[in-house]
C-alpha cells in the first residue's frame, strides 16, 4: 500500500484518532535538520570569532612583550649596585606599607622575596646579557633546586601560608630553569672542569644531621627531618659555586655578585627574624621547636656569604671587578 499519511499507531486505531499526515513529518524532519545545520553554522562562526579573538591577544601580548618587556628586562640585566639598591629599597617600603602591622612576617616575606629576585637576575644574567653560563655552578644550582624542592613540600603540607608558597615556587623554577640553561642550552659555555665538588659530599651529611637532629615544627616525622634537611643544604649550597669561582677565573660578573649579595641579604634577614623571635619577643613556644643547631646553621650560612659581601663592598669602592676569596680563602685579595 502507499500512504499519503503516516501509518496509523497500535493506540491511533483503537483510539480512532486519525493518522498524522505524512507531509507534516517529513516537513518536522526537514526543519529539525535545517536547525541543526543552523547550530552548526553557528557553533562555526562561534570558534571562529573565539580564534580570531586568541590571535588578536597573542598578537597583543607579543606586541606589549617586544616593546615594553623585553626592554626592561634587557635594562634589568644591565643593573648596577645604585640601581639595585634603590630597587630593594623600594621593595622594602611597599612590603612595609602593606605588612608593617607583623614586623616578624614583613622580614621574613622579604627574605623570600630577595632571594627570590637574586635568581631572577641570575636568570636574566645568563638570558639577555651574556648568553653564557660561564663562571656559573651547575652542582649549586641544583642543590639549590633540592632546597627550594623541599620547602616548598613543606610550606604546602604545613603552613596555610599561599603567598610564601607561591614565592618558593617561582623561586624552584627559576633555578630549575637555570639548571636546564646548564645542562642544555648553554651546555657549550659550562665550565664542567672548574665544577668538581661532588654533590654527595654535601647532600648526604645534611641528610644524616637532619635524621637526627630535627626541630618538632610538625607532627610529622617526615616534615621535620625536610624541615632540618633543606636547612642545612641552603647553608652548603653555594659552596660548588665558590670552587668554580676560584677554578675558572677567580673574578665574578656585576649580575653573578648582586644574586649572591641577595642571598646574603636574605639570610640575614632570616636571622634577624630568629632573633627577634626568640630573645625579643619572648617566643618560649618557638623557642621549644627550633633549637640551637639550627640558629648555629642560620648564622653560619651568614659567616659564608658575608666574606663575599665584604669583597663586594671593597671592589666597589675601588671601582674596580670582583676579585673573590671564598669563604676559606681558596683565591686571593681582591
Amino acid at each position: 500500500h502507499h500512504y499519503t499519511t503516516a501509518p496509523p499507531s497500535v493506540i491511533q486505531v483503537i483510539c480512532g484518532q486519525p493518522p498524522a499526515p505524512l507531509t507534516r513529518t517529513v516537513a518536522s524532519a526537514t526543519a529539525s535538520r535545517g536547525g541543526t545545520a543552523r547550530q552548526a553554522t553557528s557553533m562555526s562562526n562561534h570558534d571562529k570569532d573565539f580564534a580570531a579573538k586568541a590571535r588578536a591577544l597573542q598578537h597583543k601580548i607579543a606586541t606589549v612583550w617586544q616593546e615594553r618587556v623585553s626592554p626592561f628586562l634587557n635594562k634589568l640585566s644591565t643593573m648596577k649596585q645604585q640601581s639595585y639598591g634603590m630597587l630593594v629599597g623600594v621593595t622594602t617600603l611597599l612590603l612595609w606599607y602593606g605588612f608593617s602591622h607583623d614586623f616578624l612576617y614583613f622580614i621574613s616575606l622579604l627574605a623570600e622575596i630577595l632571594r627570590c629576585f637574586g635568581f631572577f637576575l641570575l636568570v636574566l644574567r645568563v638570558v639577555k646579557k651574556t648568553h653564557s653560563v660561564q663562571g656559573l655552578s651547575l652542582k649549586s644550582q641544583q642543590l639549590f633546586c633540592g632546597v627550594f624542592a623541599t620547602r616548598l613540600m613543606f610550606k604546602i603540607f604545613y603552613e596555610d601560608d599561599y603567598l610564601y608558597a607561591f614565592i618558593e615556587l617561582i623561586a624552584c623554577c627559576l633555578s630549575g630553569y637555570l639548571v636546564y640553561l646548564l645542562r642544555v642550552q648553554h651546555k657549550s659555555t659550562y665550565q664542567r672542569d672548574a665544577d668538581t665538588m661532588r654533590e654527595i659530599y654535601i647532600i648526604a651529611p645534611c641528610l644524616i644531621v637532619a635524621f637526627f637532629l630535627h626541630p618538632s615544627v610538625t607532627k610529622s616525622w617526615v616534615m621535620n627531618v625536610l624541615w632540618a634537611f633543606s636547612t642545612y643544604l641552603e647553608c652548603f649550597a653555594l659552596l660548588p659555586q665558590l670552587f668554580v669561582f676560584h677554578s675558572a677565573s677567580r673574578t665574578v660578573d656585576n649580575m653573578t655578585s648582586l644574586w649572591i649579595v641577595s642571598l646574603f641579604l636574605s639570610r640575614a634577614l632570616e636571622c634577624t627574624f630568629w632573633v627577634i623571635a626568640l630573645f625579643f619577643r619572648d617566643y618560649q613556644r618557638t623557642w621549644s621547636k627550633v633549637v640551637w643547631y639550627v640558629i648555629v646553621t642560620e648564622l653560619l650560612h651568614t659567616a659564608l656569604l658575608l666574606d663575599f659581601v665584604r669583597n663586594f663592598y671593597k671592589c666597589y669602592k675601588q671601582g674596580m671587578g670582583l676579585l673573590l676569596p671564598s669563604a676559606f680563602g681558596f683565591a686571593g685579595k681582591g
